[in-house]
Order: C-alpha cells, then sequence, then structure tokens
C-alpha cells in the first residue's frame, strides 16, 4: 500500500481550503504513477490521521474523488482505485470570490437538479434519511444563533446532501458532490460578508424547513413546489444583493 510507504505529511492548516487541499493531495497520490487500477486504498483512520485530519474532512474529499470516478468503495474490498488520470469531463472552474454572476451560473444549474432530487426524496425517503436532514436543520438553526459562518455552510450542504441521498440514486449523490465542491468555498466567503442579514438567515431555513415538512410527508408534489421554491428565492436574494448569502 503505497500509501504506508510514503513519508509522514506535514501537519496541514485546518482553514476553509483544507477538504479542497486534501482532495487535490489524494488525486496527486492517485494520479502520480504511485497506484494501479484496481488497487486499494488503506482504510479511512489510517489516511485521516496520516493527513492530520478529520474523518469528516477526508470523507468530503473522498466524495469529491468518487465523483470524479477516481476511486469507489466496494463491499469487503475497501476504497478502489478506478482510474489513475482525472477525467476531462463533468469539469468547472470554481467561481472567482466575489464573482457573484459566476456562483449565480452554479446556482441557475442546480434549479432543476433540487426540484427533481426533492421530488424523488419525498417518495424514496427512510426514516434514516430524515434523521440526517433534521440533524441538519438543526446545526443550521444553531450555527444562524452562534453567527458561526462556517458551521451554518456545513449544516445547509448537509441538509441538501441528505435530500441527495435520500433519492436512493447514486449519480444524484456523485452530482450533489459535485456542485458542493464548486460552491463551498464562495459560500463561506460570501456569507462571512453578509453574516450580519440575519432576516435572510431565517427566511432560507423556513424554505428549509417546509422542504423537509414535504419530503418528510412523502409529498412529491409539494416537496417540487417547495423546492423550486428555494432554488429561486435563493437567485433572488443573490441578484438582489450581489453576494450570495443564506441559500
Amino acid at each position: 500500500m503505497a500509501f504506508l510507504k510514503k513519508e509522514p505529511v506535514p501537519t496541514l492548516r485546518p482553514d476553509a481550503n483544507l477538504t479542497d487541499r486534501i482532495t487535490d493531495l489524494l488525486a496527486a497520490e492517485i494520479t502520480g504513477g504511485q497506484y494501479s487500477v484496481g488497487e486499494v486504498l488503506p482504510p479511512e483512520q489510517i489516511i485521516a490521521d496520516r493527513l492530520n485530519v478529520s474523518r469528516t474532512v477526508l470523507r468530503e474529499a473522498v466524495s469529491r474523488l468518487k465523483a470524479e470516478g477516481l476511486v469507489q468503495s466496494k463491499q469487503g474490498v475497501g476504497l478502489t482505485v478506478m482510474m489513475t488520470t482525472r477525467p476531462a469531463v463533468l469539469r468547472m472552474m470554481v467561481a472567482d470570490e466575489g464573482d457573484a454572476e459566476q456562483v449565480l451560473r452554479i446556482v441557475e444549474l442546480r434549479r432543476g437538479f433540487e426540484i427533481e432530487a426533492a421530488t424523488l426524496a419525498a417518495q424514496r425517503r427512510t426514516e434514516t434519511d430524515l434523521a440526517a436532514m433534521r440533524a441538519a436543520l438543526d446545526a443550521m438553526a444553531q450555527a444562524i444563533a452562534d453567527r458561526n459562518v462556517a458551521a451554518g455552510v456545513d449544516a445547509d450542504l448537509g441538509f441538501h446532501r441528505a435530500v441527495a441521498q435520500a433519492t436512493k440514486n447514486e449519480h444524484y449523490l456523485s452530482f450533489f458532490d459535485f456542485l458542493a465542491g464548486l460552491l463551498r468555498q464562495n459560500l463561506l466567503v460570501s456569507r462571512s460578508r453578509s453574516a450580519k442579514l440575519a432576516g435572510r438567515a431565517s427566511q432560507a431555513q423556513r424554505e428549509h424547513e417546509a422542504l423537509f415538512e414535504a419530503i418528510e410527508a412523502g409529498d412529491p408534489e409539494a416537496a417540487r413546489d417547495r423546492a423550486r421554491t428555494h432554488v429561486e428565492h435563493t437567485e433572488a436574494r443573490l441578484r438582489s444583493s450581489q453576494a450570495l448569502d443564506w441559500h
């Protein structure tokens, strides 16, 4: 296992770009000739300990590598290398800091995806899915109360990821992880600049709660309508402020 042969990696600074840095580091190791297709990586805890990061950060990085098709979890085997070159398809640049128009184009891309994901989630969600959504909503509410922007971003993305998970279609989850990678840093920057706009945060939270209620009730039409309302309001908030506030 190449991970175990490498020299220890210096401690990584836990900043807003940590997940991006871990993703790029692992991708570089996979594509740098250290691995062959079909090779199995060490357990997550060993990798996390080597990189001195939490399991949460590592799992997010691994999710992005899965979305790119570099690795895949195989039952009874582990995390397996599927290719050793990064694919050229479905690659988009992260919006530049402060470029609301670039972020808006990504939000527009979300519109159809979020609506259909919510519809399927209302039909297929399990109690486990609902518990994950509820936990994310509670974390968002606490983040608003604490004015903790980073925690709010993580909880917000966690809620939408739980909705994607509830579709029971792995491609929805992979595409969400792809979009989340494009949005995360911009959300952190823009929300830090507009954290004082607590009214908008509360409005967005009410939209999340309404969407959750429709999914919990197993009502696909209501879920579709509320997802559409949420994304349209996200776009409106962005257009009106030229900065991406709570979405």
